[in-house]
């Protein structure tokens, strides 16, 4: 079979899943992802013959595709802000509203003019938003937690994989541990030991944490409902906003003065997240909007010990 042939034959197979555009995305992206290859390289050489070994390894993943499985998860990976995360299903895929979190605090950091900016991302998943933040400004302290042992090793573990994508190894490594956003920061006489590293004087909080009601399940795909981990997605109905009022005592415990938080939100509950923000006492609460005019980020700034 040529490469081709193997396109044409993948995008019909998974018309029952996707769009026909976003099918043959996806089989190009299996093609290339099996084969080494670039798209480029695939457009000018259609009609190679595909070994034996590799097509066997591809249909295989043209299986898993047909039973739902995300196809970031199938390859083992996903590309975000230009680099190369490992993904499981321990751990959320990347999105580009997550990515544009990233470049918000990014230009907020240079517009600060912070040299050697300390930052916690709570509730790091993948580490897609730490590793990324860490690689942006070399003399950072980038931290980094999760409640979920399986996610952390993915995270620890990431820079193995931005390491062989790069010419140059990342050079600030975060530091990964295991904290609850739910239970709150650790105490002050608890920071600084052994397992809690002492993240007092943060210049920003950063977190993309659980915000989709349970009762929007129904409304969601079944690549996403039964293969991305529902701990890192949903929150219940009675309490949507668990998280960000938790966040709220981690950014008084440990934002400096002027410190900045930086949250992606679910869109239903922008005025909501903005009257708690004010009503626990911080400045400069805003709701901003993702590339499709959604409400999807809230930031607010610490000036005062509330």
């Amino acid at each position: 079979m040529t490469r081709k042939e193997f396109v044409t034959k993948a995008t019909d197979s998974l018309a029952g899943n996707y769009s026909p555009g976003e099918a043959k995305a996806i089989s190009i992206r299996i093609l290339s992802h099996f084969l080494g290859l670039s798209e480029y390289e695939y457009s000018v050489e259609p009609n190679v013959v595909i070994p034996k070994p590799d097509l066997t390894r591809m249909q295989n993943a043209l299986d898993e595709l047909a039973a739902d499985r995300p196809v970031q998860y199938v390859i083992g990976q996903e590309e975000f802000e230009g680099h190369i995360f490992h993904v499981d299903e321990s751990v959320l895929i990347p999105r580009p509203e997550t990515a544009q979190l990233c470049r918000l605090v990014e230009a907020d950091i240079r517009r600060s003019r912070i040299r050697e900016p300390r930052i916690l991302d709570a509730g790091t998943g993948s580490g897609c938003i730490a590793w990324t933040l860490a690689a942006a400004f070399p003399k950072a302290e980038v931290f980094a937690i999760d409640n979920d042992e399986a996610a952390l090793k993915v995270a620890r573990e990431q820079k193995i994989y931005l390491d062989e994508a790069c010419r140059q190894p990342v050079p600030v490594s975060p530091v990964f541990f295991k904290a609850d956003i739910l239970s709150g920061p650790p105490e002050a006489e608890d920071r600084d030991t052994g397992d809690i590293p002492n993240m007092e004087d943060l210049d920003i909080l950063v977190s993309n944490p659980p915000y989709v009601c349970d009762s929007e399940k129904d409304f969601m795909a079944p690549n996403v409902l039964n293969y991305e981990p529902d701990t890192a997605l949903f929150v219940p109905d009675s309490d949507p906003l668990r998280y960000y009022k938790a966040l709220a005592g981690w950014a008084q415990a440990l934002l400096i003065p002027g410190g900045k938080c930086w949250l992606e939100i679910n869109e239903a509950f922008g005025p909501q997240v903005k009257e708690l923000y004010e009503g626990r006492g911080f400045s400069e609460v805003e709701i901003l909007q993702d590339l499709h005019g959604k409400n999807r980020f809230v930031t607010f700034t610490k000036w005062t010990v509330i």
